[in-house]
């Protein structure tokens, strides 16, 4: 038995990882570890704001029913009331770490209204609420005396251990990626803060360090995980032929832009009552039905109409952005298209973060709290982040008073950097431009009973593939990235055969009646 390393480990930089640094760092030693850099993170490329009732024409309600209609009833009304109930002391929390979230004329907080919302309660900072977070708490932690960070650290597996009660987590191995060296690090608890596994799809808004490492090493240590096949789809990603996705947010929606036909005509009020505005999953469905029907690479998104610098002033980087591939906003269309957005599901944790495994937490879109049952309310996902982040870090204080201080010694797994692997690198990278393409196209944003049946085929395939690559080439980032997407593909596709309803994010286009059958 040993002393552990730190009291807290955490794994992952954004939002939730953060949040939970700075709230449990008061009385206990905390290292952050991350796969880039700090603030290289899904946190950082968030765009829209962050939901909470501070309007007192809003009420508490009506942010719950807004997010149970979002998530098709398959919603944990429990945590979605915790979780709205939070958000005002979460956004004072974040304006105490320095966020300077956009002021209205009176100069009280700006209230923006997007997708599934009956009422305008979107804090932002212009379009890049995100990354004005990341970059205030970032601060935040390189200052506090109790947080050690160490990058591009990239976790291997969880430590777990067994006694009377059940399993439990101290620790995680890592993998230094500058110098390739594996070891283990201990601690009280492990708190996963990975973000979600965008990268297993084809297309997708998630930068590429989102391949889902945290939820794959839970599900290979035997945590509980949940509603995988809710993938959120956002409908309106900047299309450009070069394949380079970027988000457009739906604050702009929010603002009054509409989606269009490739004529300049209408149609999301073919779907549902709001339009445009509609959840993002029925939107998602909407747009890929229109450009299939009319044969078109992508649809658009329409802001002529709106006043002349609206799009330019509250959305500068949308509209750079937008510029630097010769569209102005103000006089053409944006061309858009689908992608993989967030990942609804994931390692089941309670209100408090916790999971399965006894002193292995999960926070964010790592984990499965139940808020956004079947489909993602448009930014609960960086409120989620905030608020569960503050209750895990208030739950583990009594860890640290409560344990001795003593946990098992671990072995090292002898790893080794392989002769061929220079050779194979290009064959992992087929293998997973493989896995992305099958699941964009079997088990994306429409399904087939037989595509998701080819998709558990194939995955098992690319799974003996993998395992020999390992084998082969010993320890590589590369090739931890593609195992993990495989363990992530799996999921998703064994979750979605499981399921017998079209819901939220999960849609079959066959008579499900043929499940009966799988």
């Amino acid at each position: 038995m040993k002393v552990p390393d730190f009291d807290f480990v955490v794994l992952g930089s954004g939002i939730a990882g953060l949040t939970f640094a700075l709230q449990s760092a008061a009385h206990s030693r905390v290292l952050v570890l991350c796969k880039a850099t700090l603030s290289e993170t899904n946190t950082a490329y968030a765009q829209g704001g962050v939901a909470a009732v501070l309007d007192p024409n809003d009420t508490f309600e009506q942010h719950v029913q807004d997010t149970l209609e979002a998530g098709a009833g398959l919603c944990r009304e429990m945590a979605v009331r915790f979780m709205v109930q939070e958000a005002p002391a979460a956004i004072r929390w974040l304006q105490g770490m320095a966020v300077g979230f956009d002021k209205d004329g009176s100069g009280d907080m700006a209230l923006g209204l997007e997708g599934g919302h009956s009422h305008h309660r979107i804090v932002h900072v212009k379009d890049h609420t995100g990354r004005s977070i990341q970059q205030a708490l970032e601060e935040a932690v390189r200052r506090h005396p109790n947080i050690s960070v160490q990058e591009h650290q990239m976790g291997i597996e969880l430590l777990t251990d067994t006694s009377d009660t059940g399993t439990f987590c101290y620790g995680v191995q890592v993998l230094d990626l500058h110098t390739n060296e594996v070891r283990s690090i201990q601690a009280q608890a492990v708190v996963l803060a990975t973000g979600g596994a965008g990268q297993v799809y084809q297309y997708t808004t998630n930068p590429g360090i989102a391949t889902g490492d945290g939820l794959a090493m839970a599900a290979r240590a035997g945590a509980e995980i949940r509603n995988m096949e809710f993938f959120q789809f956002h409908p309106t990603a900047l299309y450009q032929p070069n394949g380079e996705v970027f988000l457009i947010s739906e604050a702009l929606r929010g603002a009054g832009a509409e989606l269009v036909l490739p004529d300049g005509s209408h149609f999301m009020h073919l779907y549902h009552s709001m339009a445009s505005l509609a959840p993002r999953d029925i939107v998602a469905r909407a747009v890929l039905t229109e450009m299939q029907r009319h044969n078109s690479p992508c649809l658009y998104l329409d802001v002529r109409h709106l006043p002349a610098g609206k799009v330019r002033q509250g959305f500068p980087s949308i509209y750079h952005k937008c510029a630097t591939i010769g569209i102005d906003v103000e006089k053409h269309l944006i061309p858009i298209v689908p992608a993989a957005h967030y990942q609804c599901g994931g390692v089941k944790a309670d209100l408090r973060g916790r999971t399965s495994i006894d002193r292995l937490y999960a926070i964010g879109e790592v984990a499965c709290t139940g808020v956004h049952g079947a489909n993602r309310l448009a930014s609960n996902s960086l409120l989620e982040g905030v608020v569960f982040a503050r209750s895990a870090a208030e739950h583990v204080t009594d860890i640290v008073a409560n344990q001795e201080g003593a946990i098992p010694d671990s072995t090292e797994e002898k790893e080794y950097v392989g002769a061929l692997w220079l050779g194979m690198r290009a064959e992992v990278a087929r293998s997973r431009a493989k896995l992305q393409k099958l699941l964009w196209e079997q088990a994306g944003i429409v399904r087939s009973v037989k595509g998701l049946l080819r998709c558990q085929s194939e995955i098992e395939a690319l799974q003996r593939k993998a395992k020999g690559i390992r084998e082969l080439t010993g320890i590589q980032q590369e090739v931890l990235e593609l195992q993990n997407l495989i363990t992530v593909a799996g999921l998703i596709t064994d979750a979605a055969l499981l399921r017998r309803e079209n819901v939220g994010g999960h849609f079959v286009k066959e008579n499900l009646s043929e499940l009966c059958a799988v």
